[in-house]
């Protein structure tokens, strides 16, 4: 769907560099991008001008603009970078700023798949039908979901993840690349799922996972 307003994109780290060539596949314009780093105001990512810090945004009219959260979001210690970029999603959509979602061109998402506002479906993602994928999340390269698979607010399913259907995953998790959820596993809400991990029974809120089948950290 084609957007009537300034598309601004937050963040310009090079995530904001895959979701601004989609918009652009898409046939939209992205006018702005902003980082919280000085050292970039000036500057240009892919040709489009960053203008300052994330809170420039505030100087326009959230009637006439429209948000991509572009924060990457790939867990590190001490660093819970799914919370920031929930923070950031909360921080404009309570001062009345809109989210719009990133939808690729070469994604396929079932008609019958509910895509939540702001949510991210990167090239290669399959979507099929009765999957519900919460605001501001990320389904990203060539990620899979098979029927009726939940994907909560705020969570990212890195490249290559696999759910089979049914899967449930929480609030504000992270799916890591290539993993594997099987069929009816739920994911509590905060946890951590490593790369190439296989889960194969459900995981409590706010654990991190590994391995094949993936474990609990041994301590």
């Amino acid at each position: 769907m084609k957007v009537d307003r300034e598309i601004i994109v937050l963040c310009a780290g090079g995530y904001a560099r895959v979701v601004i060539d989609i918009l652009r596949r898409s046939g939209q314009t992205v006018t702005a991008v902003t980082d919280n780093n000085s050292v970039l105001h000036g500057t240009r990512l892919d040709d489009v001008p960053i203008i300052g810090p994330d809170v420039t945004v505030f100087e326009r009219d959230p009637k006439t603009v429209a948000l991509v959260n572009a924060m990457g979001n790939a867990p590190k210690i001490g660093d819970n970078a799914l919370r920031r970029r929930r923070e950031l999603f909360d921080l404009f959509t309570s001062k009345g700023y809109e989210f719009v979602g990133v939808n690729s061109p070469d994604a396929i998402v079932s008609e019958r798949a509910v895509l939540g506002a702001g949510s991210h479906i990167i090239a290669g993602a399959i979507i099929n039908p009765g999957c519900t994928i919460g605001v501001n999340s990320i389904i990203n390269t060539g990620a899979q979901l098979d029927h009726d698979c939940r994907v909560g607010d705020h969570t990212h399913i890195a490249p290559g993840a696999v759910l089979s259907g049914a899967a449930n995953i929480g609030h504000e998790c992270h799916v890591g690349a290539g993993a594997v959820v099987v069929q009816g596993v739920s994911i509590g809400a905060g946890a951590i799922v490593g790369a190439g991990a296989v889960v194969v029974k459900d995981v409590p809120v706010g654990a991190t996972v590994f391995g094949s089948p993936a474990k609990l950290p041994t301590t």
